[in-house]
């Protein structure tokens, strides 16, 4: 009997073990992962502006064929991008949900095709990441859900291996960002519309009108849409957040010159912010600012 019951005692013990679930990782978000140096940040949900996706693929990805550029493009929910809006050698940094199988990444970045490989080693994990290179793009798939390109990718893969080796449970409800709440939740809270925010105004703006202006601002946030009346074409609203309330009153008359629009009205709006809307500019000039 004691044999038997150390038997019983054995298999119960094995199952309970078997039954044991690894706790699984945290899934991490694009956004996430971006540099909070950068100075000008920008959500595109493809869905807004197909079009778009497929110029930064094709910007990114030489010689690639365009049945690939729309396979990707489909594949592609939404990207995140970090850039330094004032700096003509200016790197752009990429984080995209996606839904591009990794087996599916090795059959597109060939050696044929001019893209070497190496591994990377997860500083938490040890876990290995595939980081293709080719002249001065660098990309990377840590899962079947996330492809990082651009400026400091290993920096965006130590920070993914990092946040992914901690248990899911241990993370619920945590935002694992370095942006700021304001930058973060800007980018991250519309499906709608392509989101940009910048603490470089100045610089935004001569790129919009051509004229250097010299206004007492922290950022200027904002929404692209397509015109549906112009292919070449988006409609533009913005929110100037002046230093203080007094200053904005002076800007919003310089910015009535500028734009030759009255503000947009909208209650939640701060003391020391300006909004305008309805300002159309052409596709290209926001394609020419991501470009790498």
């Amino acid at each position: 009997m004691k044999k038997l019951s150390f038997v019983f005692a054995a298999l119960f013990l094995l199952i309970v073990t078997a039954c044991k679930t690894v706790p699984s990782g945290t899934i991490v978000k694009a956004p996430e992962l971006l540099d909070k140096n950068k100075n000008f940040f920008i959500s595109i949900p493809t869905a807004v502006d197909p079009e778009l996706v497929k110029y930064l693929i094709k910007s990114n990805v030489e010689g690639i064929s365009d049945a690939d550029v729309n396979e990707l493009a489909g594949r592609i929910d939404r990207a995140y991008a970090g850039l330094n809006a004032d700096n003509k050698n200016s790197k752009l940094q990429l984080a995209i949900d996606s839904r591009i199988p990794v087996k599916y990444i090795p059959k597109l970045l060939t050696k044929k095709n001019g893209w070497s490989v190496k591994d990377y080693t997860g500083p938490t994990s040890s876990a290995k990441y595939g980081v293709y290179s080719q002249n001065d793009i660098t990309m990377a798939f840590p899962s079947d859900k996330l492809a990082l390109i651009g400026e400091n990718v290993e920096g965006m893969l130590a920070k993914y291996d990092e946040i992914h080796s901690i248990p899911a449970d241990d993370s619920i409800g945590v935002n694992y960002s370095a942006l700021d709440s304001m930058t973060y939740d800007h980018i991250t809270e519309s499906d709608s519309e392509i989101r940009f925010i910048t603490n470089k105004p100045e610089t935004f703006l001569l790129m919009l009108t051509g004229q250097k202006l010299t206004l007492q601002l922290n950022t200027v946030r904002g929404s692209f849409i397509p015109d549906p009346k112009n292919d070449n074409q988006y409609i533009l609203d913005f929110i100037f957040e002046f230093k203080s309330a007094t200053v904005a009153k002076a800007g919003k008359v310089m910015l009535g010159f500028v734009f030759t629009l009255a503000d947009g009205d909208d209650n939640a709006l701060e003391a020391n912010e300006v909004k305008i809307t309805g300002i159309k500019i052409k596709k290209q000039q926001l394609y020419d600012l991501l470009s790498l």
